[in-house]
C-alpha cells in the first residue's frame, strides 16, 4: 500500500520530534503492508514554513536510517504495539527493523491553503507530491473554505498541477455547504479522506461523512495523515477493509494502490465519475 499523507518527518511540524520516533512509525506502517510513504509536513500554515529543501534533506536522512544495517544498539526494544498487540520478542523486533529496507520515504507536503500559495512561483517554496510539480495536497483550515477557494483552485489546475484536498470529511464548511466540494471536484481536484475517519477515530461525524464521500465517488484516497506511533499511528488495512464494505474491495485496494501509484509516477489515475445526490 501507498500513504499519500503522513507526517512521518522528525522534527519539522506537530508529528514525531525525534527520528527514533520516525522510526517507530515506520516499523508500524511496513508491519500493516505500507511500501512507501509521502512525508508531507505542514507548511505555509504561519506556524510551520518547511521548504522544499529541507523537507528533501529530511526524507533523504530517514530514507538513510532505514537503509542502514539495524542491530539491537540502533534502537531500544520498544514497548510499542500494533492494535495493541506488542512485539513478542527482540527477534520478531529486529526482523521488521531489517525488513524495513523495503519501505521507501517520498517527499511532500500538507500546504496550507491560501492565495498566497499562488504567488510562490519558486519551486523551493510549495513542495509537491514526490517532487514532481504535478500534484499538490492541499489543507483547508478545519473550520471552512476561504472566499475564492475555487478561483485559486482553477489557477492551479490550469498551470498543471492538481489539488489533492485532504480530509474533506473533517472540513466544516464541506459539511455545511457540501456542494462547494462537489464543484472542485467536478473541476479536476481530487480527494483524500483520513483512513482514522473511516474507523471511528475523529467522531461519528467525521465517519458518516467520510461514508458519504466514498459512496459518491468524491474522494479517491485513504491516507493515515499519521502524527505518532501511539495516538495516531500510519495504520490504513482497518480504513480500507472499512471502505470495502461500502464502494468494493476492488475500489477500496485502488484508493491505496493504484490511484496513488499513478501520482507518484506524474500521471492522472483513471477515477470513477461522482455520482449524482439522490
Amino acid at each position: 500500500m501507498i500513504d499519500l499523507h503522513n507526517h512521518i518527518l522528525p522534527g519539522l511540524d506537530d508529528g514525531p520530534k525525534s527520528l527514533e520516533e520516525s522510526m517507530a512509525m515506520c516499523q508500524i506502517a511496513f508491519r500493516d503492508g505500507i511500501k512507501t510513504i509521502v512525508a508531507t509536513p505542514h507548511t505555509l500554515n504561519s506556524v510551520y514554513e518547511n521548504s522544499r529543501s529541507m523537507i528533501l534533506a529530511k526524507v533523504q536522512e530517514l530514507n538513510a536510517a532505514i537503509r542502514e544495517i539495524f542491530s539491537a544498539s540502533a534502537l531500544e526494544f520498544p514497548a510499542l504495539s500494533e492494535n495493541g498487540r506488542p512485539w513478542s520478542s527482540m527477534d520478531e523486533f529486529l526482523y521488521d527493523l531489517t525488513n524495513l529496507a523495503g519501505l521507501k520515504i517520498v517527499p511532500g507536503a500538507d500546504v496550507h491553503f491560501s492565495e498566497e500559495v499562488l504567488s510562490r512561483r519558486n519551486p523551493e517554496k510549495v513542495p509537491t507530491i514526490a517532487d514532481g510539480g504535478k500534484f499538490l495536497l492541499l489543507e483547508f483550515p478545519f473550520w471552512g473554505v476561504p472566499h475564492r477557494a475555487e478561483a485559486v483552485l482553477f489557477d492551479l489546475l490550469a498551470r498543471g498541477i492538481t489539488p489533492i484536498i485532504s480530509h474533506p470529511e473533517r472540513n466544516l464548511e464541506i459539511a455545511r455547504r457540501p456542494q462547494r466540494y462537489r464543484t472542485m471536484i467536478q473541476m479536476g481536484c481530487m480527494g483524500q479522506i483520513t483512513a482514522a475517519s473511516l474507523t471511528g477515530g475523529f467522531g461519528g461525524g467525521a465517519k458518516q461523512a467520510a461514508e458519504k464521500l466514498l459512496r459518491e465517488n468524491l474522494v479517491h484516497f485513504i491516507a493515515t495523515d499519521a502524527h505518532s506511533a501511539n495516538g495516531r499511528p500510519p495504520v490504513l488495512s482497518q480504513a480500507v477493509r472499512a471502505a470495502a464494505s461500502l464502494v468494493g474491495k476492488e475500489q477500496a485496494c485502488k484508493m491505496v494502490t493504484e490511484y496513488p501509484q499513478a501520482v507518484l509516477e506524474g500521471r492522472k489515475p483513471s477515477l470513477p465519475e461522482p455520482l449524482l445526490k439522490d
